[in-house]
């Protein structure tokens, strides 16, 4: 792609970013956040506004240092990193992307880590692609902070680029979204960009075509793929790439202070039976357990998550995470902390066996698989997206009312 020149881009003023990004990265899974200056802390900071403003309305947004030789993000972070991992150990050492992210402030960041004789061959990996799809169909967005020579070594092709200070860069094969500036004037009128030299360009391509091949299969990286981006990816048996449809964001209805809204995820299903039988096994456990039915894409395929309990905080819940973790109810690293604080409360006369003999992902709150007592399906994190639970209980002549969980009953 040419050099874009300022009068070209869309100006992103940094005193408005809370308004301009969220719509301007609204369909997007994956966008690289491109230095253009010279002043890396100025740029590390723009990066965590972008991150922050896209993070609105409770998206869930995950922030990558990809300058791995000298990376910056951690220090503008204005949080505390619990521990040394980052990317590297990800892709290097098997690391889990929820045991090197840390929730900063809404965002979770993913640092560096690590030092690494393979930059380039990182970059290049063909599993970018992966997480592309997986944070598409999961709604949420994957933030690269990497210089403007990464973005043609990089095993994916950026949804989109925002470019972070007043120089012009060069892009490769990546849409140019907009231009982040500390603020902005009038731009004088400047002659078109000379179109790249042929045999330039031709071995600008040619390097990209090398770089991508030569990905290795570096340890860990099926570990990767399957759990480490259970943040955002929640499909614990998800092997689809299939791209979702652009989503407007929902307005977040706020649960009363004291609603037991954290839940523990654990795992997703393609099939009810299999969530339910999952469900069951902690409810043997004495852990309530939630079904949720979640449309993944617009040919109507649904999957089916199974999350643990209910807590008033997200601590409280990272605390059970640890009992399940010790029990053996869960593998040690796996389980997203979510706020999912909606339920269905059907009445508690309804046979159980009978709900799910129509569909109905009902479970029992009080951690038992008997047939006595309070029913409720699924734990949602917004009331919209309980539109599909909804769906399926009025197609089975089932009155359910949602509620906001407190306690443990509704």
């Amino acid at each position: 792609m040419t050099v874009l020149s300022p009068p070209l881009t869309r100006p992103l003023p940094r005193s408005r970013l809370d308004r301009l990004v969220p719509p301007l990265v609204a369909s997007q899974a994956l966008v690289a956040l491109v230095p253009a200056t010279a002043d890396l802390r100025w740029a590390a900071a723009a990066a965590w506004d972008v991150a922050r403003a896209a993070a609105q309305g409770g998206r869930r947004v995950a922030l990558v240092d990809l300058r791995l030789e000298s990376p910056v993000l951690h220090e503008a972070g204005g949080g505390r990193l619990g521990g040394p991992e980052g990317i590297v150990d990800a892709f290097e050492f098997g690391v889990s992307l929820t045991q090197a992210a840390h929730d900063i402030g809404g965002v979770f960041f993913i640092p560096a880590g690590s030092e690494t004789q393979h930059a380039d061959e990182l970059l290049a990996q063909p599993r970018w692609r992966k997480l592309q799809a997986g944070f598409r169909n999961e709604g949420a967005l994957l933030l690269l902070f990497c210089p403007a020579a990464s973005l043609a070594k990089l095993g994916a092709v950026p949804d989109g680029v925002l470019v972070l200070g007043p120089e012009d860069v060069e892009l490769h094969d990546a849409t140019l979204l907009g231009t982040v500036r500390e603020r902005w004037t009038p731009p004088p009128p400047t002659p078109s960009p000379r179109p790249s030299h042929p045999r330039r360009l031709q071995a600008r391509r040619a390097s990209r075509r090398q770089a991508v091949l030569v990905g290795l299969a570096l340890t860990g990286l099926t570990g990767l793929i399957a759990g480490g981006w259970a943040l955002f990816a929640r499909g614990a048996e998800a092997t689809h790439t299939r791209a979702a449809p652009a989503v407007p964001l929902a307005a977040i209805a706020v649960p009363h202070a004291d609603s037991a809204g954290w839940t523990v995820q654990l795992a997703a299903y393609g099939t009810l039976p299999k969530a339910l039988a999952h469900a069951d096994r902690l409810a043997g456990a004495q852990v309530g357990a939630f079904v949720t039915p979640i449309a993944l894409d617009a040919t109507g395929t649904v999957w089916y998550r199974v999350l643990a309990g209910a807590y008033a905080t997200r601590d409280s819940a990272a605390a059970a995470r640890e009992v399940l973790w010790r029990l053996g109810l869960a593998p040690r690293g796996q389980g997203e902390l979510l706020r999912a604080p909606y339920s269905f409360a059907v009445d508690s006369t309804a046979d159980l066996a009978g709900l799910r003999t129509l569909g109905v992902p009902a479970v029992r709150w009080d951690g038992s698989a008997s047939n006595a007592g309070r029913r409720l399906v699924g734990a949602f994190e917004t009331p919209e997206q309980a539109a599909l639970a909804d769906a399926q209980l009025k197609r089975a002549g089932v009155h359910a009312i949602l509620v906001t969980r407190t306690g443990t009953t509704p």
